[in-house]
Protein backbone atom coordinates (compact mmCIF):
# COMPACT_ATOMS: atom_id res chain seq x y z
CA UNK A 1 0.00 0.00 0.00
CA UNK A 2 1.50 3.45 -1.51
CA UNK A 3 2.35 5.71 1.75
CA UNK A 4 0.71 9.01 1.47
CA UNK A 5 2.78 12.21 2.02
CA UNK A 6 2.00 13.53 4.87
CA UNK A 7 1.37 17.80 5.72
CA UNK A 8 5.13 18.02 7.61
CA UNK A 9 6.81 16.24 4.75
CA UNK A 10 4.44 18.78 1.67
CA UNK A 11 6.05 21.75 4.13
CA UNK A 12 9.44 21.35 4.53
CA UNK A 13 9.69 20.42 0.57
CA UNK A 14 7.81 23.85 0.31
CA UNK A 15 10.42 25.72 2.88
CA UNK A 16 13.41 24.26 0.84
CA UNK A 17 12.33 25.28 -2.80
CA UNK A 18 11.25 28.87 -1.06
CA UNK A 19 14.85 29.09 0.10
CA UNK A 20 15.61 28.58 -3.52
CA UNK A 21 14.39 30.65 -5.26
CA UNK A 22 15.12 33.03 -2.37
CA UNK A 23 18.76 32.82 -3.16
CA UNK A 24 18.33 33.11 -6.80
CA UNK A 25 16.71 36.44 -6.63
CA UNK A 26 18.82 37.56 -4.18
CA UNK A 27 21.85 36.43 -6.95
CA UNK A 28 19.66 38.32 -9.40
CA UNK A 29 19.29 41.68 -7.40
CA UNK A 30 23.18 41.45 -6.54
CA UNK A 31 24.25 40.58 -10.54
CA UNK A 32 21.50 43.94 -11.34
CA UNK A 33 23.30 46.11 -9.13
CA UNK A 34 26.54 45.37 -9.97
CA UNK A 35 25.41 45.58 -13.56
CA UNK A 36 24.07 49.41 -13.06
CA UNK A 37 26.99 50.12 -10.93
CA UNK A 38 29.50 49.26 -13.66
CA UNK A 39 27.54 50.36 -16.15
CA UNK A 40 27.12 54.39 -14.40
CA UNK A 41 28.37 54.91 -11.79
CA UNK A 42 32.21 53.65 -11.95
CA UNK A 43 32.50 55.48 -15.44
CA UNK A 44 30.99 58.61 -13.51
CA UNK A 45 33.21 58.45 -10.91
CA UNK A 46 36.32 57.44 -13.25
CA UNK A 47 35.30 60.29 -15.43
CA UNK A 48 35.18 62.72 -12.64
CA UNK A 49 38.52 61.38 -11.00
CA UNK A 50 39.91 62.22 -14.30
CA UNK A 51 38.57 65.54 -14.83
CA UNK A 52 39.58 66.58 -11.39
CA UNK A 53 43.42 65.05 -12.10
CA UNK A 54 43.55 66.89 -15.70
CA UNK A 55 42.63 70.70 -13.74
CA UNK A 56 45.54 69.53 -11.52
CA UNK A 57 47.84 69.02 -14.00
CA UNK A 58 47.15 72.60 -15.83
CA UNK A 59 47.55 73.76 -12.85
CA UNK A 60 50.88 72.68 -12.23
CA UNK A 61 52.14 73.53 -15.81
CA UNK A 62 50.87 77.35 -14.53
CA UNK A 63 52.77 77.48 -11.73
CA UNK A 64 55.61 75.50 -13.50
CA UNK A 65 55.95 78.26 -16.14
CA UNK A 66 55.69 80.96 -13.41
CA UNK A 67 58.28 79.62 -11.26
CA UNK A 68 60.87 79.18 -14.43
CA UNK A 69 60.03 82.76 -15.52
CA UNK A 70 61.15 83.53 -11.87
CA UNK A 71 64.67 82.48 -12.07
CA UNK A 72 65.69 84.53 -15.08
CA UNK A 73 63.69 87.57 -14.66
CA UNK A 74 65.49 87.91 -11.33
CA UNK A 75 68.62 86.90 -12.86
CA UNK A 76 70.50 89.83 -12.84
CA UNK A 77 73.86 90.86 -14.72
CA UNK A 78 75.86 89.55 -11.78
CA UNK A 79 74.21 86.37 -12.82
CA UNK A 80 73.64 85.49 -9.26
CA UNK A 81 70.80 82.67 -10.04
CA UNK A 82 72.99 80.57 -12.90
CA UNK A 83 73.10 77.06 -11.69
CA UNK A 84 69.61 77.71 -9.07
CA UNK A 85 67.64 74.72 -9.53
CA UNK A 86 64.07 74.40 -8.70
CA UNK A 87 62.21 71.12 -7.76
CA UNK A 88 58.45 69.76 -8.15
CA UNK A 89 56.63 67.00 -8.19
CA UNK A 90 53.63 65.71 -10.22
CA UNK A 91 50.98 62.82 -9.97
CA UNK A 92 51.31 61.35 -13.15
CA UNK A 93 47.93 58.94 -12.29
CA UNK A 94 44.32 60.33 -11.52
CA UNK A 95 44.44 57.77 -8.76
CA UNK A 96 48.33 58.62 -7.90
CA UNK A 97 49.17 55.06 -7.80
CA UNK A 98 47.71 54.23 -4.62
CA UNK A 99 47.06 50.54 -3.47
CA UNK A 100 43.45 49.49 -3.98
CA UNK A 101 41.63 47.10 -1.50
CA UNK A 102 41.75 43.67 -2.15
CA UNK A 103 38.81 41.19 -2.02
CA UNK A 104 36.46 39.48 -4.68
CA UNK A 105 34.27 42.38 -5.12
CA UNK A 106 36.15 45.91 -4.17
CA UNK A 107 38.21 45.78 -7.54
CA UNK A 108 35.30 45.91 -9.34
CA UNK A 109 33.68 48.90 -7.55
CA UNK A 110 36.05 51.40 -8.02
CA UNK A 111 37.19 53.14 -11.40
CA UNK A 112 40.61 52.06 -13.07
CA UNK A 113 43.36 54.86 -12.79
CA UNK A 114 44.87 56.27 -15.78
CA UNK A 115 48.14 56.48 -16.20
CA UNK A 116 50.38 59.48 -18.05
CA UNK A 117 53.77 60.45 -18.63
CA UNK A 118 56.04 62.82 -18.51
CA UNK A 119 59.36 63.75 -20.63
CA UNK A 120 61.27 66.53 -22.35
CA UNK A 121 61.31 66.06 -25.65
CA UNK A 122 63.03 67.66 -28.97
CA UNK A 123 60.93 66.67 -31.80
CA UNK A 124 62.20 67.11 -35.55
CA UNK A 125 60.79 69.06 -37.70
CA UNK A 126 61.37 70.33 -41.45
CA UNK A 127 64.69 70.73 -41.83
CA UNK A 128 66.10 69.35 -38.14
CA UNK A 129 64.51 70.16 -34.77
CA UNK A 130 61.31 72.44 -33.95
CA UNK A 131 63.36 76.02 -33.60
CA UNK A 132 62.88 79.25 -33.88
CA UNK A 133 64.58 80.88 -37.00
CA UNK A 134 65.01 84.87 -36.69
CA UNK A 135 66.09 86.45 -40.70
CA UNK A 136 67.38 89.96 -40.47
CA UNK A 137 68.89 91.27 -43.80
CA UNK A 138 69.64 88.12 -45.06
CA UNK A 139 71.37 86.85 -42.09
CA UNK A 140 69.31 83.75 -40.40
CA UNK A 141 70.14 82.50 -36.69
CA UNK A 142 68.47 79.75 -34.91
CA UNK A 143 67.56 78.16 -31.45
CA UNK A 144 66.30 74.72 -30.74
CA UNK A 145 62.86 74.73 -28.94
CA UNK A 146 62.65 71.45 -26.31
CA UNK A 147 59.21 70.73 -24.42
CA UNK A 148 58.45 69.35 -20.92
CA UNK A 149 55.47 67.18 -21.95
CA UNK A 150 53.06 65.08 -19.73
CA UNK A 151 50.53 63.34 -21.96
CA UNK A 152 48.18 60.99 -19.90
CA UNK A 153 46.11 57.70 -20.93
CA UNK A 154 42.61 58.52 -19.78
CA UNK A 155 40.16 55.64 -19.23
CA UNK A 156 37.15 57.49 -18.84
CA UNK A 157 37.67 61.21 -20.47
CA UNK A 158 39.47 62.66 -22.91
CA UNK A 159 43.36 62.18 -23.35
CA UNK A 160 44.81 65.13 -23.11
CA UNK A 161 48.61 66.59 -23.86
CA UNK A 162 50.34 69.85 -21.71
CA UNK A 163 53.59 70.89 -22.99
CA UNK A 164 55.33 74.00 -21.73
CA UNK A 165 57.71 75.48 -24.60
CA UNK A 166 59.45 78.53 -25.36
CA UNK A 167 57.83 80.11 -21.47
CA UNK A 168 54.24 78.95 -22.85
CA UNK A 169 51.78 76.45 -21.86
CA UNK A 170 49.58 74.67 -24.43
CA UNK A 171 46.77 72.07 -24.64
CA UNK A 172 46.67 69.34 -27.30
CA UNK A 173 43.44 67.10 -27.45
CA UNK A 174 42.63 64.53 -30.14
CA UNK A 175 40.84 65.47 -33.02
CA UNK A 176 40.43 69.01 -31.26
CA UNK A 177 43.88 70.90 -31.82
CA UNK A 178 45.88 72.88 -29.72
CA UNK A 179 45.84 75.97 -27.50
CA UNK A 180 47.90 77.97 -25.28
CA UNK A 181 46.54 78.15 -21.98
CA UNK A 182 49.56 80.89 -20.96
CA UNK A 183 51.05 82.49 -24.03
CA UNK A 184 54.60 82.23 -25.27
CA UNK A 185 57.33 84.19 -24.47
CA UNK A 186 56.91 86.76 -27.56
CA UNK A 187 55.76 90.45 -27.23
CA UNK A 188 55.04 93.30 -30.12
CA UNK A 189 55.01 96.53 -29.56
CA UNK A 190 54.11 99.72 -32.04
CA UNK A 191 55.48 102.58 -31.93
CA UNK A 192 55.58 105.97 -34.40
CA UNK A 193 55.40 103.27 -37.32
CA UNK A 194 57.84 101.04 -36.30
CA UNK A 195 56.97 97.76 -34.60
CA UNK A 196 59.04 96.21 -31.82
CA UNK A 197 58.91 92.46 -31.20
CA UNK A 198 60.37 91.19 -27.93
CA UNK A 199 61.46 87.52 -27.87
CA UNK A 200 62.24 85.12 -24.74
CA UNK A 201 63.11 81.83 -26.54
CA UNK A 202 63.15 79.04 -23.50
CA UNK A 203 65.62 76.18 -24.69
CA UNK A 204 64.48 72.78 -22.29
CA UNK A 205 67.14 70.50 -22.32
CA UNK A 206 67.54 66.95 -20.81
CA UNK A 207 69.64 67.28 -18.22
CA UNK A 208 69.15 63.50 -16.76
CA UNK A 209 66.31 61.47 -17.01
CA UNK A 210 64.49 62.60 -19.78
CA UNK A 211 61.33 60.50 -19.33
CA UNK A 212 59.30 58.34 -16.80
CA UNK A 213 55.37 56.90 -16.95
CA UNK A 214 52.96 55.41 -14.70
CA UNK A 215 50.78 56.60 -12.18
CA UNK A 216 52.67 57.79 -9.25
CA UNK A 217 54.33 60.73 -8.47
CA UNK A 218 57.81 61.95 -10.54
CA UNK A 219 60.08 64.62 -8.99
CA UNK A 220 60.67 67.32 -11.65
CA UNK A 221 64.04 69.03 -11.33
CA UNK A 222 64.53 72.62 -13.45
CA UNK A 223 67.91 74.40 -13.12
CA UNK A 224 68.82 77.38 -14.82
CA UNK A 225 72.03 76.89 -16.94
CA UNK A 226 72.13 80.12 -18.61
CA UNK A 227 70.78 83.79 -19.54
CA UNK A 228 72.01 85.18 -22.44
CA UNK A 229 71.16 88.70 -23.67
CA UNK A 230 71.79 90.09 -27.38
CA UNK A 231 72.20 93.33 -28.87
CA UNK A 232 69.08 94.28 -30.80
CA UNK A 233 68.37 93.78 -34.21
CA UNK A 234 66.56 96.23 -36.65
CA UNK A 235 66.19 96.21 -40.11
CA UNK A 236 63.77 96.70 -42.43
CA UNK A 237 64.17 92.58 -44.01
CA UNK A 238 62.86 90.90 -41.09
CA UNK A 239 61.47 87.38 -40.69
CA UNK A 240 60.69 85.37 -38.08
CA UNK A 241 59.37 81.33 -38.18
CA UNK A 242 58.65 78.83 -36.06
CA UNK A 243 59.27 75.36 -37.22
CA UNK A 244 56.92 72.75 -35.54
CA UNK A 245 56.51 69.03 -35.77
CA UNK A 246 52.79 68.93 -35.73
CA UNK A 247 50.13 70.77 -37.93
CA UNK A 248 48.02 71.28 -34.60
CA UNK A 249 51.04 72.25 -32.52
CA UNK A 250 51.35 74.89 -35.86
CA UNK A 251 48.16 75.61 -35.32
CA UNK A 252 48.28 76.89 -32.08
CA UNK A 253 51.43 78.57 -31.93
CA UNK A 254 49.59 80.51 -35.18
CA UNK A 255 46.77 81.78 -33.47
CA UNK A 256 47.93 82.69 -30.27
CA UNK A 257 50.74 84.30 -31.96
CA UNK A 258 47.68 86.62 -34.11
CA UNK A 259 46.35 87.51 -31.03
CA UNK A 260 49.26 88.80 -29.80
CA UNK A 261 49.40 91.00 -32.75
CA UNK A 262 46.03 92.01 -32.08
CA UNK A 263 46.38 92.97 -28.71
CA UNK A 264 49.54 95.26 -29.61
CA UNK A 265 47.18 96.77 -32.20
CA UNK A 266 48.80 95.53 -35.33
CA UNK A 267 46.91 94.82 -38.94
CA UNK A 268 47.34 92.12 -40.82
CA UNK A 269 49.19 94.27 -43.62
CA UNK A 270 51.72 95.56 -41.22
CA UNK A 271 52.16 92.37 -39.80
CA UNK A 272 51.09 89.25 -41.52
CA UNK A 273 51.37 85.87 -39.37
CA UNK A 274 51.22 82.84 -42.01
CA UNK A 275 51.06 79.00 -41.26
CA UNK A 276 52.64 76.96 -44.48
CA UNK A 277 50.40 73.67 -43.44
CA UNK A 278 52.52 71.46 -45.64
CA UNK A 279 55.56 71.82 -43.71
CA UNK A 280 54.45 73.55 -40.27
CA UNK A 281 55.81 76.41 -40.08
CA UNK A 282 54.46 79.66 -38.53
CA UNK A 283 56.15 82.90 -40.20
CA UNK A 284 55.79 86.68 -38.84
CA UNK A 285 56.80 88.87 -41.97
CA UNK A 286 56.73 92.30 -40.62
CA UNK A 287 55.95 95.09 -43.34
CA UNK A 288 57.55 98.09 -41.33
CA UNK A 289 61.01 98.47 -39.89
CA UNK A 290 60.81 96.01 -36.99
CA UNK A 291 63.33 95.63 -34.14
CA UNK A 292 64.18 92.27 -32.72
CA UNK A 293 64.81 92.59 -28.97
CA UNK A 294 66.01 88.62 -27.99
CA UNK A 295 67.32 86.39 -25.13
CA UNK A 296 68.15 82.62 -24.82
CA UNK A 297 67.56 80.87 -21.60
CA UNK A 298 68.20 77.56 -20.68
CA UNK A 299 66.91 75.46 -18.40
CA UNK A 300 68.60 71.57 -17.65
CA UNK A 301 65.90 69.26 -16.33
CA UNK A 302 66.02 65.74 -15.15
CA UNK A 303 63.37 63.58 -14.00
CA UNK A 304 63.18 61.32 -10.63
CA UNK A 305 60.92 58.83 -9.82
CA UNK A 306 59.64 59.44 -6.12
CA UNK A 307 57.49 56.33 -5.42
CA UNK A 308 56.17 52.96 -6.99
CA UNK A 309 53.76 53.31 -9.93
CA UNK A 310 56.12 55.03 -11.82
CA UNK A 311 59.03 53.60 -14.00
Amino acid sequence: MLRRPNRSDRRHADDALSEVIGFILILALITIFLSIWMTYVIPAEGRQQEIEHMNYVRDWFTQYKVTADSLWINHGEDKALTGMTFSNSLVLGSQGGATQAGGLFMPLMRPIGSTGGIAVRNYDADGGQERIEIHVDGESINFSLGRLEYETANNYWVSQTYYYQMGGVFLKQPNIGTVSRVAPLINFKKDAGLIDIYITVIQVVEGGRAGISGQGPVRIDTELDSVIEYEPLSNSDVRIEFYLTDLKDAEGWWKTLREERIQAGLTESECPITLDQSIKIVSIDPQLTTGIHYRTVRYNVSLQSVATGAE
